[in-house]
């Protein structure tokens, strides 16, 4: 699910107000006379003194200002208020959903060397390994933190891409050296990695908005993460302490408390 900017959610709520007026607005003047109009089929059709739709509109919608009848349209009102206020809910839904498809359109619109050729910015970052010590040369399971990291940026924020195997001037280095620490050594075992990080620092339920694309550039294979934005507020649970990172140009951002707060309200409105 994508990102509302600041100030959407207020364009989210007059919308959802806005139905909810009309919804109320259409229940008083057009479901109350259409009660009426099954009323008076039944009444019409069991009385013997027939009487002309229009005057016992007339009369019974007159009967709706009278102030012990009040309650009859302001049951109406309310009724049209929560059928509107549900519309806008599935309004509010869909139009996020569309943007969630342009999201995905614009990002597997390019191929991964393209993205690679484009460089770094707001929603594409590269890291060289997940969990292998490029100056050490050796594993070091620390820099799965830096993974995670990355990942909530971009869960917090518009999504991205992520793309590992790449470095930061853009040099395919492959996954080669990842894979030798793995298991499974292979893409569906580098895959079940990611995922395994995803869920121990990050939330389970966060898993199913991570896509992964595997592409093989000069005979080395990279991974493309595809991350939507998260539908709540993630944190990188550290042994216990709770951070809440965004991405914030070409970088990812750790956020303080106050921070952190404020970028939520306007987030998750």
């Amino acid at each position: 699910m994508l990102h509302t900017k600041p100030g959407e959610g207020g364009s989210f709520s007059k919308l959802l107000f806005t139905y909810t007026v009309i919804g109320a607005l259409i229940g008083l003047i057009v479901l109350h006379p259409l009660t009426i109009s099954v009323l008076w089929l039944e009444f019409s059709a069991k009385s013997i003194n027939q009487t002309s739709y229009l005057d016992f509109m007339q009369s019974r919608l007159w009967l709706g200002f009278v102030p012990r009848r009040l309650i009859m349209g302001a049951v109406y009102l309310i009724t049209g208020g929560l059928l509107g206020f549900g519309f806008g809910v599935l309004t509010r839904s869909r139009i996020l959903r569309l943007k969630e498809l342009k999201f995905f359109s614009g990002m597997i619109g390019r191929t991964i060397p393209e993205i690679i050729n484009a460089g770094e910015g707001s929603q594409v970052e590269f890291k060289s390994s997940v969990r292998w010590d490029m100056e050490n040369n050796s594993t070091n399971k620390t820099l799965e933190k830096v993974i995670a990291k990355s990942i909530a940026g971009f869960f917090n924020n518009r999504g991205g891409n992520l793309l590992v195997g790449v470095s930061d001037d853009g040099i395919i280095l492959g996954l080669e050296n990842d894979y030798r620490t793995l298991r499974h050594k292979n893409r569906d075992g580098f895959e079940r990695l990611v995922v395994d990080i995803i869920r121990k620092t990050l939330g389970g339920d966060l898993c199913p908005l991570v896509h992964f694309s595997f592409a093989e550039i000069d005979s080395k294979d990279v991974c493309m993460l595809i991350i939507e934005s998260a539908p709540r507020p993630v944190y990188f649970d550290d042994k216990g302490q709770l951070l809440f990172f965004v991405r914030s140009g070409n970088s990812t951002r750790q956020l303080d408390v106050r921070e952190a707060m404020e970028f939520a309200q306007n987030r998750w409105d």
